[in-house]
This record gives structure tokens, sequence and C-alpha cells, in this order.
């Protein structure tokens, strides 16, 4: 057994030698291990060895059948499920058959308490033969579901009828589930071994930190041995169809050691791993993480480096955790991945690369790097951003100024009402220095767009008037006073109204600037009357420019005033 786990470890240890890696141990030595079933548990209970060539002390022999008991509540006759995994020569037994048939189908689960990644597996039995049937399973989510790792029957039939045709196809992906006939053999009939390899024969075996399938498919919280059918001998088949129990108590399931290597998983950032606690009896493990990672599992950047994105460091990826670039203002910083997607974030090499974001910044600093200075503080000509009085206060009048200063100058900034840079005299659209009021001018009508700077009042366009000039003149119209346009002729005056534009025009003449003539009138711009009897005229009464007049249908005559024929 201990050769076969050297190779092993050297097999699996090379693949990840060029990062960080914890040694492997046995993850089951002392850990909570659970039986759906034990022999004893119901009180004294008879078995019988098929192996029976020699007889112990404590052991009698029955129709040539060496037999002894087992019971839970006898120190010396016990034998509980945390006898496989305590390194010492006892071992756990499973009920015989003869208490019924059901107990070829006994689970034996181990957990782990926490995440680790398996290597192999190694099972030596006790004083019975190597199951006939059974799978090999594993949980990563504390027991609530077990996936499995590998079978084992005694033929390829029984492969294929239990687990599937496929289970019979060789190692082709990381995660290839087999069913394996070799070690499920009678002989031995006591003491045989079980080595089991997680990582042998896969695909990326050899770069196991390449691929993120083959980590999965190691793995695990808890390890559970779903027994199915014990392997009988040939000559019992009859026997124990029939349920004889003088052949069924011989059969049974005894496992002396269960070894699981594995190790920490640490992500590439540890190489060891100790108790979480060495005062309290916790069996939690975590990672002694390097490369500024924190966590139990080194699944994480320290605070105050997450300048990039954690990642597993891997062998054809090198990573560490690099500290945020915040020129010595803080120790805080949190990595934004839209800061990183946007090249924002100024990292210590003078690079735009990587999303950390610097929190809590002092001395009057702010900004992704804490190389901004607060409101109303500069920084001087020449002062670094390392420096801790790299930001000065502003000296400004706060009258005139916002109280903020350009950089490097000290120059302040001017209020909106202000012009710049010296704030001394009154910024567009405000008057009366040093006050520098807010003109109450409406612009589109103001010539120069803006008030005098004396008295505030406003200098009007010539088609705009009002104090503010808010309004038309007098002879435009609309929002935009527009000419009124009116006709000389038919308008009373040039004035119109001011919402509409319609001019006021006078007898005899129509439309909006009365540049035409009325109804009943033609010959603009003499307007003479029309000689038509309106009875028998339309609306329009005559022709506007030869005053012709324009007759109701069945009326006729030059003036309309007779009726047609019919």
């Amino acid at each position: 057994m201990a050769r076969y786990i050297a190779l092993l470890l050297l097999y699996t240890s090379v693949a990840c030698a060029e990062i960080l890696t914890p040694p492997y141990f046995n993850l089951a030595l002392g850990k909570k291990i659970t039986a759906s079933a034990t022999c004893g548990d119901e009180g004294s209970e008879l078995y019988c060895k098929l192996a029976g060539a020699n007889v112990d002390h404590d052991e009698t022999v029955i129709q040539g059948q060496v037999c002894d008991y087992c019971d839970a509540t006898n120190k010396t006759k016990k034998h509980p499920p945390e006898y496989a995994v305590d390194g010492m020569e006892t071992w756990w037994q499973s009920p015989p058959l003869s208490r019924g048939m059901k107990y070829n189908e006994v689970n034996l689960t181990i957990d782990l308490g926490q995440e680790f990644h398996v290597a192999y597996v190694f099972v030596r039995m006790g004083n019975s033969p190597r199951p006939g049937l059974w799978a090999l399973e594993k949980s990563t989510d504390y027991g609530k579901t077990f996936k499995p790792w590998q079978y084992f029957s005694d033929s390829p039939q029984d492969c294929v009828r239990y687990f599937g045709k496929e289970s019979l196809q060789p190692i082709t992906k990381d995660d290839s589930v087999i069913c394996s006939t070799e070690y499920s053999k009678i002989v031995p009939l006591e003491g045989g071994e079980i080595p089991i390899s997680l990582l042998n024969y896969r695909p990326s075996a050899n770069k196991y930190f390449n691929s993120s399938v083959l980590q999965e498919w190691t793995r695990a919280t808890n390890v559970r041995l779903r027994l199915l059918r014990t392997k009988n001998l040939l000559g019992h088949l009859m026997s124990v169809a029939r349920q004889d129990p003088t052949v069924t108590r011989r059969y049974f399931y005894s496992i002396k050691d269960i070894s699981i290597g594995g190790r920490c998983m640490c992500n590439g950032h540890a190489d060891t791993c100790d108790p979480a606690d060495p005062q309290s009896d916790s069996s939690i493990l975590v990672c002694r993480c390097q490369h500024n990672t924190c966590g139990p599992q080194c699944a994480a950047c320290c605070p105050g480096f997450e300048q990039k994105k954690w990642r597993i460091s891997q062998s054809w990826d090198k990573f560490a955790c690099e500290p945020c670039n915040c020129h010595n203002h803080t120790t805080e910083c949190e990595f934004d991945a839209s800061i990183d997607e946007q090249f924002l974030s100024l990292d210590i090499n003078g690079r735009y690369e990587g999303g950390g974001v610097c929190k809590n910044c002092q001395h009057n600093t702010e900004g992704i790097n804490c190389n901004k200075c607060k409101p109303t503080y500069y920084r001087p000509y020449e002062k670094r951003w390392e420096e801790l009085d790299v930001c000065q206060p502003c000296n400004c009048n706060l009258h005139y100024s916002t109280g903020n200063c350009q950089e490097e100058t000290g120059q302040c900034e001017c209020r909106r009402e202000f012009n710049p840079p010296n704030c001394d005299s009154c910024a567009y659209g405000y008057f009366d220095y040093p006050n520098c009021k807010p003109c109450t001018c409406n612009l589109n009508g103001t010539d120069g767009q803006h008030c005098t700077p004396t008295d505030g009042m406003c200098p009007c366009k010539f088609n705009y008037a009002g104090a503010s000039c808010e309004k038309c003149a007098d002879g435009y119209y609309s929002p935009e006073c527009k000419n009124c346009e009116c006709n000389s002729v038919g308008s009373v005056s040039q004035v119109c109204d001011k919402e509409s534009g319609n001019c006021t025009c006078k007898s005899k003449y129509n439309g909006r600037t009365c540049n035409q003539c009325e109804a009943g009138y033609f010959n603009y711009p003499t307007c003479k009357h029309c000689n038509c009897d309106t009875s028998g005229t339309e609306p329009i009464i005559c022709d506007d420019i030869t005053g012709q007049c324009i007759c109701k249908p069945g009326f006729g005559g030059t003036r309309c005033d007779q009726c047609l024929s019919g």
C-alpha cells in the first residue's frame, strides 16, 4: 500500500511542480464516518468467515466454519465504521446476509468536513473478500447529493447491467466514469486491496491546473462507498439464493482501512495548510496563503491587494494579487470590473491595467487612485501624489470664487456670475459688478443677448418691446416677432394682432395683410363695387379681377337676376 501511495503522490506532484500546492495526506484518518448498517448494532450477531484455516483464541468452529460474534456493546466484539479510518488493525463490518438479503446494499460515508482535492482512494479489506458490485461516489455539497467517481463489478456484463454500457468505455475525458472488473475477484478471501487513482490516464493528468474539469472532478466534501453486492463463491450461489443461514452468515463486508489521498484546495496560492484553530478540537484546515491572497482556500485577494481580479494561479498563468495604487493615501480598495473594462485604474507599474478602486482616501485626496484633490484643495507645482501634503487648501474669496482652484497654479475658479480668470467683471447674463445680479432680459429679444452692465435695462431689438424685451413691438407678431407686412392701401395702419398677425382692413378690403378685395368688390387696389344681384350669386359674388357676376345654379343674366329656362 505504501509503495502504491508513494507512486501516486510522485505522479501528481510532478504535474503541479510549477505552482504552489500543499502536500498530499490521508484525508480520511480520524474523520467522521457513518454506515447505513453495522454488524452487531441490533444486538449480538453470529458471523462466520469464508477463510477458515486459522482460529483465533476468541473464535469458534461451527460446522467446520470459523465463527465469531459482533456486539456493539462489547468493546472487543464491536466493529463500528470509525474502525475503518483509525489507522489501526481494527475493522468495520456490515451485518451478515443471514440478517437479511437487503444488507447486500450498505453505504459507508466519510465526511471530510470541508472541500479537498482528492487524488486517490485506497481500500483494504478485513476478514471478507472485496465487494462484488459497488460504486465509489463523491459529494461537493456536504452530502446533499452524490455523483459517481468509479464503478466496480466482477463482470463486464454487470457493468453494463447496473451502470450502463458507457461505463465500459476507456477514459477519454477528464471526468469519464468507468467500470473496473479488476478488483472484484473472490480471492484473496481476506485483506484484499483496492487502489483507485482519480488522475491516472486522464487527458489533463500532466497539466492538472490547466483543466477546470479535472479540478472539479477531484473536488469533494464527502466520499461514499455504495456497496451493492457481496462477492460469493460459485458453490454458494444456490444456497445464498435460498437464504441458507449456514451460508449467508459467511457473507458480509469488512473494511480494515480506507485511505483518501488529497490536499487542501488552495487554488495555487499556498504550499501548506494547517488547523484553523490549533487550540480547538476542530479538524478544519486552512491554507497558509501567499501571493497576497486571503481566505481559507486563498480564494480572494487580501484587502488592499485588489488591483486585479482574483484568479487561480496555474502553471501557464501564474497569478499574484497586486496592491492598488492609492499613492500612500489609503490601504483600502476593491476591484471593479467596469473600471477594469474602461482602463481607468492606474496600477503600481504606471499602466492602466486592472480595476482597483481606492476607498476612504485620506490627506484631502479622492478619485480611483486617490490622485485628485478634494474640492477647495489643489496640488501645487512639483508636488508628487505620493506626498502626504500633496493637496493644499485653495486661497480664494468665496464672494467671487467657488472655492476651487486650478491644479499647480492655485488660480481660483470664478463663480458663474463672474468672468475668469480674475473674476473682475460680470459674466454674460449678469450685471452690477461686484454684485453681478442675473439679468431678467428675454435673450431672444435683447440686442447683444445681454443686459447693459450698469442699470440692468434690456436693450431690445427693433422688433421687440417691454422692459425685458419679452413682447413684440408694434408692427410685429408671433413668438419670433415677424413683420406684420400690412398693405398700406388696404389697411388702417401697419400694426397687426400680435398673435395672429391679422391687419385691420379698410372698408372693401380683406386678407391677413389687407391685400385683396372684400367679396362684392373687384379690381384690387381700386376695389370697385360688383353690379350683381346677391340673391342669385355665389358667396364670392363676382370675379375679383373682371367683376363678372358668378351665378348660383338656375340663375342667369349679367347680374344673376333672372331664372334660367326650366
